[in-house]
Parts: C-alpha cells; structure tokens; sequence
C-alpha cells in the first residue's frame, strides 16, 4: 500500500480506508485525489486488477453488478456496473429524467482502457541461463523496455485453477483466481559499462528477444530449496515443465492451491516499488501505470461522486464511464473498443428502458463521448520535441488532443463543447498537436467514433514518460481529471441543448 512509500506515509492504506469515516463520495481536494489514485493504483497491476479495484469501489457506492449476456432489469435512477473477461468494465448512472416526454436525452460516456506496456509471461516461461532461473516474457504494447532494467520486478494478473465442485463429490471444474505479488520476486540486470563497447553503449539498444529475460533466482539456492521441501531439483510433469517450480510454488501459495491445480494463466510483471507522492513540495505522481490507469480511475470515480449527487436524479442522460483492455495492441478482441461488446451493452441498456427502436438514434445522435487518455506533457529536458505552440504543462488542466488526420477523434464543435463542460467545472484547458515532422499516437476515440457514429473528443492528463516501467504525472492533473469527470456527467446536457448546431 501507499503507506509504505516515504512520500505519502500519510496517505490511506486502499481504498476502503480512504472511505473509512466520511460519506464514500464526498467531493475530494486535489490533494485528496491525488492520494487516492495512489491507494487505488497501488492495488493493481494487471488488467483484471484494476477492474477489481473500480468493482470495488462500485460497490462501496452502492451499483449494483450486472452479469453480461442475461437480461438487466434497470430503472430510472438506478446505478448498475458490469465487466467482461475480468478487464473490461461499464459503470452507469441511469438519471432520474432519462427519456421522460420533454427532455432531451442521450448517453454521456467517458471512456478509457485498463491496460499498460509490460512484460507479459509466455506460456512456457521456464529458461535459464549461466547458473540462473529465468522467467520468459513477451512485450505487450510499446513499452519503452530499457526502463524496466535494475528494477525490483512483481507480478499480477489472472491464473486458472482447477477446483472440487462443492455440489459433486470427486468432481471438478475450471475456476478463474486473481493473484498480485507486490514482493520482489525478480530482477532484470544491466550489463556493466565496462563490457559494453563504445557504440553499444552510446546506443543502449535492447534485443527484446536475448535481454529481456528476468532472473529469478540462482539454480544453487533453488536446488537448495527444492532439497528442503522434498521435490526434485527440476521437475518436468505437468505444469512444472513449463514454469519453474519455485515460481510455481509462490503463485499457488498466495492463491491457496496446489501447484498441480494450476492450469494456466496469464501474468504481467510490474514495478514492485509502490506508488508514490514525489518531488520537493510533492506535486508528482511517480508511479507504474499512470497510462491509462489514471483515466480509468477518474472516469469511475467521477462517475461515483456524480451518482451520490442531486444532479443525478435531474439527469436527463444515461451516464457511463467505460473502460477497455488491449488498446495498447489496437483493441481488436473481445474487451477492447473495436469489439462489438460496446454498442450490445449500449443496446441492452435502451432496450431495458424500453426506448422505441425509432427513437434510440435520436439518443445516439445526442450522445457525447470523450476519450481519457494520457497526454504527452512537455519535458524540461527535451522541449524541442513538442510543436512550439502547443506545449501541455503540468498544472495547467486537461489537455485537448487534436489530429488533422484522425489519430485523434476531436473536431471544433466536440473541442468547443468540451471547453464549455470545463469552464463550468472550473477546470482549466490547454490544447495539444504533434509536430509534423513526429509520428502521432492514436487512442479508443476514433475507433469508438467510427463505431458508434458519435460524437467524439480525445483528451488527458499531462504525463512525462509515458510507456515507461514508471511514469509521472501532477497531483494537480489528478484532481482537475476527477473534477471534469464529475462535471462532465452534471452539466453536458444542458451545454449541448443550449447549442446551436449544423
């Protein structure tokens, strides 16, 4: 938890204990926000944990959890929540006047994903090399993979166990199990400068393939361990000949199994050293994951405090804060953006509210989606990188991302719209573009748009670093991100109404 980190010594244990002795969803200071993502944050690692952290946080709120694929049964006022796969998760809040006769109504959706660059297990990760165990990894997204050099590694995410059947003697069946080791369990060492040629190491390139092996302990102390608890020095049956034991044996006692229950699973590795308030006056977050956990944190937490307010019962909108795996792989499966899950949920929710067919493109057609991503906040070191008159600043408010050529979703009338929502939120703006002679990153907004047929803006958080094994971002970023949330949910319908549109 954050209370072991020096910088926030005084900051909550979780995010239960931040809700400890005051209303859940009171309006939180900067400061308190700040030291909230960091509870919340330090409890994930992988996909499926911080959709654990915001079903958590959902429920402290009182949503209630729908399953996916059976019916819903909603009503006007209502706050419900549902996840696919363990790492996609929709929250909404369905306002008290949503499709009364009179109003107006559409869907207002933040939107942000769950997944980061890291390094992944392979489904046979056992290796080794020079008297060391290793642990085979695949890159997942595009990490900037010589940060996660010299670092303390842990790991977290989704094992599949097999389990007695409580209601059938002898029999068994396949049960998913989340597991988190915050502890450091392996090390991914440099290479001395002194065995490093000149261009090597002016250079500093990494062969994904030969470099990024971790180590995970010495064959001698294993095979002292393994003498201790009786197994073989290297056991090949089962599951054991694709992982090592000792790597094995760790997961299975945190989940409470046998190793020879484990089936399979799916692992991401993570910066073992927690999250943490940073610099003199400490107004940074350093942290893992700030890209896109921060988003996602803020989208659902928003949504909670909005939930919790008046402004909800006189909603006219369904608002949603949606969040998506594999964008940093382009989002084609089954929980990502460019999947169909998505428009059916949206469609379930009209259909449960018994919105005419007829009448739900009007809905669609008034619905307003933005897109919470992080943005590249200008860098003291390398200014030249940013186009001169578009330089995001820490502490100077959310950033607008805008592409000529689509990379980014955002048009003068959703950019406009937007600003008006911030003005009233008393959150500050700043715009971004890259320079044309840089490449531009792309985010859910316009696969979403593309989709959805709905109006679109892509926005964030400044943040220095991005896709690194440990990221930074403002405390200030933090609170303006929850308080645009929050006042995106309250005040959007009545902005758009008021405007006069082609």
């Amino acid at each position: 938890s954050s209370s072991t980190c020096p910088a926030s010594r005084n900051a909550p244990e979780n995010v239960s204990g931040w809700r400890a002795g005051r209303s859940p969803m009171a309006r939180s200071t900067t400061m308190e926000a700040a030291k909230h993502f960091v509870d919340f944050i330090n409890e994930t690692g992988s996909p499926y944990h911080t959709v654990l952290a915001c079903s958590k946080m959902l429920k402290a709120s009182g949503f209630i959890e729908l399953t996916d694929g059976k019916p819903w049964s909603l009503a006007r006022g209502g706050k419900y929540f549902v996840t696919k796969g363990g790492s996609e998760v929709m929250a909404f809040v369905v306002g008290g006047k949503f499709f009364q006769a009179g109003t107006q109504s559409g869907m207002s959706i933040v939107g942000a994903h769950t997944d980061s660059p890291c390094l992944r297990l392979r489904p046979n990760s056992k290796m080794s090399g020079s008297g060391m165990l290793q642990v085979g990894i695949q890159c997942y997204g595009g990490g900037l993979w010589h940060t996660w050099f010299d670092r303390p590694l842990g790991l977290a995410g989704k094992v599949v166990v097999r389990e007695s059947k409580q209601d059938v003697a002898g029999a068994t069946c396949l049960a998913e199990k989340l597991v988190r080791i915050s502890e450091p369990l392996m090390i991914l060492p440099n290479l001395a400068i002194h065995l490093q040629s000149a261009d090597e190491r002016a250079a500093f390139t990494v062969n994904k393939e030969s470099h990024l092996q971790p180590v995970l302990c010495s064959k001698q102390f294993d095979d002292a361990a393994a003498a201790a608890a009786g197994r073989p020095e290297d056991a090949k049956e089962g599951i054991y000949a694709r992982h090592h034991a000792a790597l094995l044996e760790v997961v299975a006692k945190r989940l409470g199994c046998e190793v020879a229950d484990i089936v399979d699973a799916d692992l991401c590795l993570m910066d073992a050293y927690p999250s943490c308030l940073a610099g003199l006056y400490q107004e940074f977050i350093s942290s893992p994951r700030i890209d896109n956990v921060l988003s996602t944190w803020a989208a659902v937490q928003g949504l909670c405090e909005f939930a919790s307010s008046s402004a909800a019962a006189e909603s006219e909108d369904v608002c949603i804060a949606v969040s998506f795996d594999h964008e940093e792989c382009g989002s084609q499966s089954a929980c990502g953006a460019d999947s169909a899950t998505l428009p059916m949920w949206l469609e379930t929710v009209l259909s449960s509210l018994e919105v005419p067919q007829p009448e739900r493109a009007g809905v669609y057609a008034r619905s307003f989606f933005v897109s919470a991503d992080c943005a590249h906040g200008v860098h003291p070191n390398y200014s030249a990188k940013h186009q001169s008159e578009h330089r995001p600043d820490f502490h100077k408010g959310i950033v607008i991302k805008n592409n000529a050529n689509q990379r980014y979703a955002t048009t003068a009338i959703t950019s406009a719209l937007f600003r008006e929502v911030c003005k009233q939120a008393e959150v500050p703006v700043q715009d971004f573009v890259v320079r044309n002679d840089s490449p531009c990153g792309s985010t859910i907004g316009p696969i979403v748009s593309s989709k959805l047929g709905m109006r679109t803006i892509d926005v964030g958080a400044a943040q220095w670093a991005m896709h690194s094994c440990r990221e930074t971002c403002a405390t200030s970023d933090a609170g303006h991100l929850l308080a645009l949330c929050r006042g995106f949910f309250e005040n959007f319908r009545k902005i758009d109404a008021a405007a006069q549109q082609l």
